[in-house]
């Protein structure tokens, strides 16, 4: 998951005895129509048709040694440019992520510890689980700040969330996922999506490659007929269409009837890893508001649409049964995404074709909502 920058740079100004350097600057980029000084903020109308998309780049490169950025929309049928000063950037504290980072290595091993002891050596379990959805949340995290490095934004390292592990009941897992903060925008609808996708595909190919490294070593069990089972991820039927646990089947328990007891299949902890991991990645790819489905659907749609889209999301995840997630979307969908610097060049063809391997993983990461209730 990725957070914006909700800073409002268009609210800040630059002095006006600057405004014919700045101009000099835009006409070396663009065509413009018109000059002037609204609000004390360089503003240009752009004449139209022109190509934006890499002038607008290369006008924020040559603003870089200024402290200014600029600021590109359409405004009643007008290609509007404003140039501001660049918002200032706070410097993390990275001991923050480190303790976060142990702490939540902490609380995954205890999960895994408690919850694969049955068929495991407890201390195999804790450290398998562990590894094994870090690399999950880690590479999902690391891919938006790689991403987020190339395209110029800054963000800052990813915080890992702990949470409470499993215990009797209660279907802990250790954590809460993770998240990386964007101290700046980005600078155009290819560096939004690019920075939304690259997290939930990377996240999804590790979760999909530990489902197929746990399967096999995930022992065969009876289980009552009427015992609570995990829904199956579509991926997860995929998957297990082509691969089976290693181990033989267990004899049927000799005290009980034909038809009491199904065959089922505990899950390794790796496995599990790989289910927590297309949880949170079908979650995060929800086309949501910050969430990184609702960067890629501002991207490909703009902003009415994926406020219609966070709507749409809110209603499937109480419908299916995620009422937390419901409510965190509900909540952070009350600050407006700030989109990204220039809202007015398209999105790459490439990247709309791309939106549909999106809504792919999304499908295979989902499970029947009857299974949620």
């Amino acid at each position: 998951m990725t957070e914006p920058s909700s800073s409002s740079s268009s609210e800040q100004s630059v002095q006006q005895s600057d405004f014919e350097k700045i101009a000099q600057m835009v006409s070396s980029e663009f065509q413009v129509g018109n000059a002037l000084v609204e609000h004390n903020v360089p503003t240009f109308y752009l004449k139209q048709p022109q190509e934006t998309k890499q002038s607008f780049l290369n006008f924020l490169k040559a603003l870089k040694p200024t402290g200014l950025t600029a600021i590109l929309r359409r405004i009643d049928g007008n290609v509007v440019l404003r140039v501001v000063p660049k918002p200032p950037v706070k410097s993390s504290n990275i001991l923050i992520n480190w303790l976060l980072l142990f702490a939540t290595v902490g609380t995954t091993f205890v999960t895994g510890y408690l919850m694969f002891g049955e068929f495991l050596n407890p201390i195999i379990g804790g450290a398998t689980f562990s590894a094994a959805i870090m690399a999950i949340l880690g590479s999902h995290e690391m891919s938006h700040k790689l991403t987020a490095n190339r395209k110029g934004i800054d963000a800052t390292p990813p915080y890992f969330i702990p949470g409470p592990p499993s215990y009797g009941p209660l279907l802990g897992m250790g954590t809460f996922g993770a998240v990386i903060m964007q101290k700046s925008l980005p600078p155009n609808r290819d560096a939004l999506f690019d920075v939304g996708a690259s997290g939930p595909i990377v996240g999804f190919i590790v979760a999909a490659v530990a489902t197929v490294i746990g399967i096999p070593f995930s022992p065969y069990v009876w289980m009552p007929k009427d015992a609570a089972t995990l829904p199956i991820p579509l991926l997860f039927t995929v998957i297990g269409s082509f691969l089976s646990p290693f181990g033989a089947i267990p004899p049927y328990p000799a005290s009980a009837l034909p038809g009491d007891y199904l065959l089922g299949i505990s899950l390794h902890p790796v496995v599990f890893a790989g289910w927590v991991g297309m949880i949170v990645t079908m979650l995060n790819i929800l086309p949501a508001a910050m969430l990184d489905g609702g960067h890629v659907s501002r991207a490909v749609f703009g902003e009415k649409t994926a406020r219609l889209l966070t709507w749409l999301s809110i209603i499937y995840l109480v419908f299916t049964g995620f009422w937390p997630m419901a409510f965190f979307v509900l909540f952070i969908s009350m600050s407006r995404h700030p989109g990204p610097l220039d809202e007015v060049s398209a999105l790459s063809t490439g990247r709309k074709v791309l939106s549909v391997l999106l809504v792919v993983i999304l499908v295979l990461c989902s499970f029947p909502p009857q299974l949620l209730f």
